[in-house]
């Protein structure tokens, strides 16, 4: 079963001349911005290349353009590469790109509805009462305090994306915004005004979901091939909730980016590939966990560490090395929690002479483990730490093997 999950950006990694270099070399790059252009009437290709940035940063511009270049890339992969996903996961914008990619939506009605959707999202703040800003050095539940406390009824204002520990954005009516970071300055936080043209992801667009559901009625859905992360839910979407249920709820309820990723980490992916322009999904990978290597396929030339599968390889045994090191420690010195002690000596007891024995080898610099080995190790901490009943709140750590 693969271990790769494929992340799709959202807005915030637009960049003029996105997807260039794969309409240079990838004739699949040419035949979908041809057709992209063709769904919404304008050469989104010459934005792309040549656009100005203020161009490319409205709303309705940088959907479509965020969403070929991302379906773009996930085809040069598929092409190149082939390894078919555990997961996709898409922030924001990004879980429109998912679903194409997973077959849900075909990718000229996906071009036409981003677009729309860009257009509501554009116009529902018209008189730009709404603002966003990004807040980082604070923990959940203390801006989440301020948000409620601040926050009224006729100028909401809630945490919108929760994307790493301590890295969230908070949007709703401009005067609250000012607030709550007025507040959160005196816990030294750092703080970043958003330029977008609405108050995304905030009961603020309320109204907007509601006209944008009429547009996510027009179109047919397809089963999807692979499981696709919620931003809602952070879990995998579910057969009995249909897709214009989460698509709605997405446009006033948060993006929840941080739970999404711990999902995968608890699924036991080890690698992540963000698909589309910039790094952002892979820069967040990197604050949220040391488990899981992030990679990127923004450009061609990427390619050729994604293809590089021995030094993939030392990259995840590397990490497995790491963790189970972690485990070790875990299973050796923690106290037993398991009130039958028959039953607990009966399993562990012939478990602690081996891992012993593999605690000598990882810390033997001259003898590398391999990969059966790690994979055996792991697989008796697992078996120790739950005979114990430790009452582990990082549960990635069993799940994860």
């Amino acid at each position: 079963m693969s271990n790769v999950a494929l992340l799709f950006p959202g807005q915030g990694s637009q960049m003029v001349g996105m997807g260039r270099d794969f309409w240079n070399n990838f004739d699949v790059a040419k035949k979908l911005f041809e057709e992209a252009s063709d769904a919404i009437s304008f050469d989104l290709r010459k934005l792309c290349f040549e656009g100005s940035m203020a161009d490319l940063t409205m709303t309705m511009n940088a959907q479509p353009a965020l969403l070929t270049v991302s379906v773009i890339a996930y085809q040069v992969y598929m092409q190149e590469i082939g390894m078919e996903p555990a997961y996709l996961a898409g922030h924001s914008l990004g879980e429109y790109s998912a679903l194409v990619c997973a077959g849900v939506l075909s990718f000229h009605d996906a071009i036409k509805l981003v677009r729309q959707r860009g257009i509501i999202m554009h116009n529902a703040d018209p008189d730009q009462k709404g603002t966003m800003a990004a807040i980082s050095g604070i923990h959940l539940d203390t801006l989440q305090n301020i948000c409620e406390q601040v926050s009224t009824i006729e100028r909401p204002a809630c945490v919108a994306c929760v994307n790493a520990d301590q890295q969230f954005v908070i949007s709703g009516h401009r005067h609250s915004i000012q607030e709550i970071i007025k507040r959160t300055e005196a816990l030294r936080t750092k703080h970043s005004y958003i330029n977008v043209s609405g108050p995304y992801h905030s009961p603020m667009m309320q109204t907007a979901a509601e006209q944008f559901k009429v547009e996510l009625d027009q179109y047919q859905y397809a089963h999807a091939k692979y499981p696709i992360i919620s931003n809602v839910t952070a879990a995998p979407y579910e057969s009995d909730r249909s897709v214009t249920d989460y698509l709605n709820m997405q446009m006033t309820m948060p993006v929840r980016w941080l739970e999404s990723m711990n999902y995968l980490i608890k699924q036991g992916v080890t690698e992540v590939i963000e698909l589309g322009s910039k790094h952002v999904l892979v820069s967040l990978m990197s604050k949220i966990t040391k488990r899981i290597v992030p990679y990127s396929l923004s450009q061609p030339s990427d390619l050729l560490m994604l293809t590089n599968t021995q030094e993939r390889k030392n990259k995840r045994l590397t990490i497995r090395k790491k963790l189970l090191s972690e485990l070790i420690v875990t299973a050796l010195i923690s106290r037993n929690y398991n009130p039958d002690s028959i039953s607990y000596t009966q399993t562990v007891a012939p478990l602690f002479h081996h891992l012993q024995r593999v605690q000598e080898q990882v810390n033997n610099n001259e003898y590398e483990l391999s990969e059966e080995e790690i994979n055996d190790a792991l697989q008796v901490c697992h078996s120790i730490i739950i005979a114990k009943k430790i009452p582990l709140d990082g549960t990635a750590l069993i799940d994860a093997i």
